[in-house]
């Protein structure tokens, strides 16, 4: 985890009222909280389970009441560990919170406790935002980062599927993900797939990207911007990418510089 998150679980709860203090309930009578964003919270759980077969669940699951059962809003590894560690009881802490503290307590839990990927982080902080009307300051305060961190995730969930999937399977780390959402999708896989295969840098992609941006011409290209220049008369560009396509841009000022245009290219006009 990269550091202690801001305001955090504590934080949150003083605006929850306790209903009662630490209390058995049977498991089955708890379901997940529908707002986890982390998609895999299942996995490595083998070290919990034989802590829990020696130990108990030390740590209160907080829960609130519905009903008959009790949505699960904190603690969720804790939970699942103790199913498979076969125990019947867990001891939980009953709140009274509204369906925004719900979600932003499970978000949160998850980014202090753990781990998830980038694109869970950014899927949870827009949830937030748009389904709480959460602003980007206050998703900062809560997470403990600046408010560009933020916009910054978030602009992740633009990247291209492809993209996406390599992010999410660890193939390639958020600094090159950062730089690879500003591009358009063919030159964003086309980059991804190359920092798969070389193990590029993020510093290298820079260098990739800029050679995209800002092309070096040879001196055989150079010599025949020159030359169409000089015959024509007329502004001629030259733009080449790094994987050799490009654009021939000629520029005009009058109708009589484009009837040129069209005679050197043999075009006739029609009447």
């Amino acid at each position: 985890m990269r550091k202690a998150l801001g305001r955090g679980i504590g934080a949150l709860l003083p605006d929850a009222e306790l209903v009662e203090n630490v209390r058995l309930v049977e498991i089955e009578k708890i379901y997940k909280n529908p707002y986890q964003p982390r998609e895999d919270v299942e996995k490595n759980l083998d070290a919990l389970v034989e802590s829990i077969k020696k130990h108990g669940v030390l740590e209160p699951i907080l829960v609130k009441k519905d009903g008959e059962k009790y949505q699960l809003l904190a603690g969720e590894r804790r939970f699942l560990a103790a199913k498979k560690a076969g125990l019947d009881k867990v001891p939980v802490r009953v709140l009274e919170v509204d369906e925004p503290s719900t979600a932003e307590i499970a978000l949160v839990e998850n980014l202090l406790r753990e781990d998830l990927n980038p694109l869970e982080e950014a899927a949870g902080i827009e949830t937030l935002i748009s389904k709480f009307n959460y602003t980007h300051e206050k998703v900062a305060q809560i997470l403990g980062i600046d408010r560009a961190t933020v916009t910054n995730k978030l602009r992740l969930l633009k990247l291209s599927n492809p993209v996406k999937q390599l992010l999410k399977n660890g193939l390639i780390t958020e600094g090159h993900a950062k730089m690879l959402v500003s591009l358009d999708e063919p030159l964003q896989i086309r980059l991804a797939n190359l920092i798969v295969e070389k193990g590029l840098s993020v510093r290298e992609l820079e260098r990739y990207i800029q050679k995209e941006k800002n092309p070096t011409r040879s001196k055989s290209e150079e010599k025949t911007v020159k030359m169409t220049s000089v015959n024509t008369g007329l502004k001629v560009t030259l733009k080449i990418s790094a994987s050799g396509s490009g654009q021939v841009i000629v520029k005009f000022k009058t109708k009589d510089e484009f009837l040129k245009i069209a005679q050197i290219l043999g075009l006739k006009q029609e009447n």
